[in-house]
């Protein structure tokens, strides 16, 4: 009878140290919960500003997000089918190696039966009627959202978690389709 009991005060302090433990672990990593969209994923950063790529990995890393990087169209591809996790988004910027070469990259994306499925969020730093002028208006770009540098860390941080969670985010007049 004491056996029994002295197991089962044991399997109770056993439990307790699994939870400590777990719970321990959520704080220090902020690891995925059930519940929290996109919390945990990874996101693969395409950006050939250095800064730009520094502070947006800080700001997702901060909420639990794995993030990878590349500073060109290319080096992303490469990134993208050949990392060990494929990204669950991809943050790509428009101009970086030449003026379309982030739209390039969503055109590639889309052509390769393994990317086809990533989200992408559009970011850039171009803005105004003079520059959209520079795109093709007939040219169907994949994305799910379209940013504007500066971005603000909430906004940022909203747009990422509508995206992966699949919610329509609102595309400003004027940028090429979204299919």
């Amino acid at each position: 009878m004491l056996t029994v009991e002295i197991i089962g005060v044991l399997a109770l302090l056993l439990a307790l140290m699994i939870f400590a433990m777990v719970r321990t672990q959520l704080q220090r990593r902020k690891l995925s919960v059930p519940g929290e969209v996109g919390k945990g994923a990874t996101i693969l950063i395409v950006d050939d500003d250095p800064d730009f790529v520094k502070i947006t990995e800080r700001i997702l890393q901060s909420q639990g997000y794995e993030t990878y990087t590349a500073s060109s169209g290319a080096e992303g591809l490469k990134v993208m089918r050949t990392a060990p996790v494929k990204p669950d988004l991809v943050l790509l910027d428009i101009m970086m190696d030449y003026i379309t070469d982030g739209l390039d990259v969503s055109n590639a994306m889309q052509r390769d039966p393994h990317l086809k499925d990533i989200p992408v969020i559009m970011i850039t730093s171009l803005t105004g009627v003079r520059s959209q002028e520079m795109f093709p208006s007939d040219e169907r770009v994949a994305v799910g959202a379209w940013l504007s540098k500066p971005v603000q860390p909430d906004l940022l941080l909203r747009t990422v978690r509508q995206t992966l969670a699949g919610v329509p985010v609102a595309v400003p007049v004027g940028v090429p389709a979204v299919s």
